[in-house]
Parts: C-alpha cells; structure tokens; sequence
C-alpha cells in the first residue's frame, strides 16, 4: 500500500518529469548554469506534461485532469518547484512531502480527514505538511507554483 500511495503522490510529477520533458532538458535546467549559482525563473520552465490523473479509485467526482512543469529539482531530490494545472474534480490525497502552495487561478476546497474545510482562491498561499491526508476539490481551473521538500516519507 505504500508503494501505491508514493506512486500516487509522485508517479504524475516524476512521470511528467522524466516522460514529458525527458532527463536531457531537465539536466540542462538544472545544472547547465555555467558553474556558478544562480536563480532558476519559473518563465524558463518546461512545457507542461501531457495530462494525468489520480487512480481511479481515488477520484470522487470529476475528471481532474492535471499538468506539471518543474522550473527546479535538487540534486539529491529532495526540494522540486514549478507549476501545475489541474481541472475540476474532486479526489483523494496523501502527501508524502511537504508542498508549499500559492494559488495563481483558480478555487479548491482542500478538507483534511477531521472534515475540515478550507476554501483557496488566486492569491492564497498555505502549505500541506508531509502526512497530511484529505481530499482536494478542484472547483475552477486552477494554476499553481509548487514547491516539495523533504525525505519523502
């Protein structure tokens, strides 16, 4: 089961990753920086993955279809920042890192496993602690930077 949930957390993203753009273009975005260090602008990102979704089993309602573009990945995999896209729906969500949010279009309603609801419109920004489990409910198109941190667990 914990292979399925890591899968289900991380399989779009690193599918994206590693399917959508390919290993050569995000090595260039990351390390190609001339041997100094310097900012990564998110306007240089990869084009956006071709759409996925959650398993089945964890869609309530909807068909959120979503998209994810890595403006940044560390070295060691354990901090990622970029952009995603998601379409109305509802489902299941467990999150294995921590993933700081800001809202850029868009309205969901994320409601933790105590049932409480919070509703995030453009402009918002909040963060989903590793652990944290619940259900997203996409209710207009929403775009959002992203960025995960941590062992994920």
């Amino acid at each position: 089961m914990e292979i399925a949930r890591l899968l289900h957390t991380f399989g779009g993203p690193m599918l994206a990753l590693f399917g959508g753009i390919g290993a050569r273009s995000m090595g260039t975005l990351v390390t190609g920086m001339g041997g100094g260090v310097r900012t990564v602008d998110f306007a240089g990102s990869p084009r956006p993955c071709k759409p996925y979704r959650p398993e089945p089993e964890r869609i309530v309602s909807g068909d959120p279809a979503q998209t994810v573009s890595f403006a940044y990945q560390s070295d060691d995999g354990l901090f990622s920042a970029g952009t995603w896209t998601c379409q109305p729906g509802k489902w299941h969500i467990d999150f294995a890192q921590n993933e700081f949010v800001h809202i850029l279009e868009g309205v969901v309603v994320v409601t933790d496993g105590d049932g409480l609801a919070k509703t995030y419109r453009a402009g918002d920004a909040f963060v989903s602690p590793a652990g944290f489990s619940g259900t997203w409910d996409v209710r207009e198109p929403v775009r959002k930077y992203f960025t995960l941190g941590g062992p994920p667990g």
